[in-house]
């Protein structure tokens, strides 16, 4: 009998390698369903014995970007995470966007903040919420940033996973959310971005831009933003789009940067201009000034500092320049600006691949600031820069560090 069985699978070994790889997945999608149904009733249970259920009067919007990983994000959501804020006593209400700025007018526009704002997107979602909430002169409500996306960037910033698989994903929702339920955040500094209008008589100043994560400008930024082109090369897509940078011409880009030293906090960082008075007391730097925060001094605290509004200048030729805002030794958060200038055509670029697809290149200049400002020169062949993930026409530039003004549950 056994070796009938055997003589079976020899003479159709096709069919038969066909059947186990079918009944492989079948076993290991069933044990994956198996593992995350056990894994949602532990967690459920946990969460109703160690976290308070909030008041039924708390409320919690949810800004979904529906295309998100691969337009699954919304279902997703409804399965795994809209029940356990139901179970811990929120109610939820949804904002799917539709259009670029959609979420930001909305927040900026609306009439009362809930108690929490949940992000479900990616990188613009939350450059987004963060700009409407920071466009308001109202007290700002915390955020949880929720990874639905497979390949969100900033989240490793507040949350210490790594999705390997379905059920390391559904963990890592679950354990995004359990910051809110347990009200435990941090103050977060975000990057303000002005664009600098040389025209004086302009009718309509544009309204300020802020971010969590940072700016990007340059020949890296190209490739990650195009490497998704080459999708049906899988795994190895990003060292694709980096390959065929060889035979593009945006190789550099030529700037005039101005940036002030960094400042824990003076007299003139909180110098409230004369139109803004009549909104100090509601203002955010009219509360930071007063506020009991961690890296935050009192207004009898603070003195002047002679250095803080010296304005150093220079020039740059790069291929990319990267700006992030950090925490320094001295715990205040300050910008950190890298200049990679050390990149060029030919077989060393071949080489370096592995250190771009790995964000792994040396920078050949840091700069340290609390404000930078940059100046495209006409000599550059790169016209586009990006904030948080969103891409914009590259113009004469702002960069500000606005101190702990996002609260964050993580």
């Amino acid at each position: 009998m056994k070796m009938n069985f055997l003589k079976v699978i020899r003479n159709n070994w096709k069919k038969s390698a066909f059947a186990a790889a079918v009944s492989g997945y079948a076993l290991s999608s069933l044990k994956t369903h198996i593992d995350i149904n056990q894994h949602m009733r532990e967690f459920s249970t946990k969460l109703s014995s160690s976290c308070k259920t909030v008041p039924s009067t708390k409320k919690v919007l949810v800004v979904i970007n529906p295309i998100a990983n691969n337009k699954k994000s919304e279902k997703t959501f409804k399965k795994y995470c809209e029940p356990i804020l139901h179970l811990a006593g929120y109610s939820v209400e949804l904002l799917r966007t539709n259009h670029i700025g959609h979420a930001k007018a909305f927040i900026e526009e609306m009439a009362v903040l809930p108690d929490a704002i949940v992000i479900a997107g990616g990188d613009g979602t939350s450059s987004e919420v963060v700009t409407g909430l920071m466009r308001r002169n109202e007290n700002r409500c915390p955020i949880t940033i929720l990874p639905l996306g497979r390949t969100n960037q900033p989240l490793h910033k507040y949350f210490h996973y790594s999705v390997q698989s379905e059920l390391d994903y559904i963990k890592s929702l679950c354990s995004a959310l359990l910051p809110m339920l347990r009200e435990e955040f941090m103050y977060q500094s975000v990057i303000r971005y002005d664009v600098i209008n040389d025209d004086a008589d302009s009718e309509k100043q544009l309204k300020p831009i802020f971010g969590l994560n940072g700016f990007s400008w340059g020949l890296l930024k190209d490739i990650d933003s195009t490497k998704e082109k080459y999708w049906y090369f899988g795994p190895i897509r990003h060292y694709v789009a980096a390959f065929s940078k060889l035979f593009s011409k945006n190789w550099s880009l030529v700037t005039d940067y101005v940036y002030t030293p960094p400042c824990s906090g003076c007299a003139d960082c909180f110098e409230i201009p004369k139109d803004e008075s009549t909104v100090l007391k509601q203002s955010f730097f009219g509360k930071l000034v007063n506020s009991n925060r961690r890296n935050v001094k009192s207004q009898k605290q603070l003195i002047k500092n002679s250095e803080c509004s010296n304005e150093l200048n220079g020039k740059m030729e790069a291929n990319q320049i990267d700006i992030t805002c950090i925490q320094n030794n001295e715990d205040f958060s300050e910008l950190e600006t890298n200049f990679i200038s050390s990149l060029q055509p030919g077989w060393n670029f071949i080489k370096t691949i592995p250190s771009i697809t790995c964000s792994s290149i040396v920078p050949q200049l840091v700069l340290r600031s609390r404000t930078i400002q940059l100046y495209p020169n006409g000599e550059s062949t790169n016209d586009s820069y990006s904030i948080d993930g969103e891409e914009y026409d590259a113009r004469p530039i702002k960069l500000s560090v606005v101190p702990n003004a996002i609260k964050v549950f993580c």
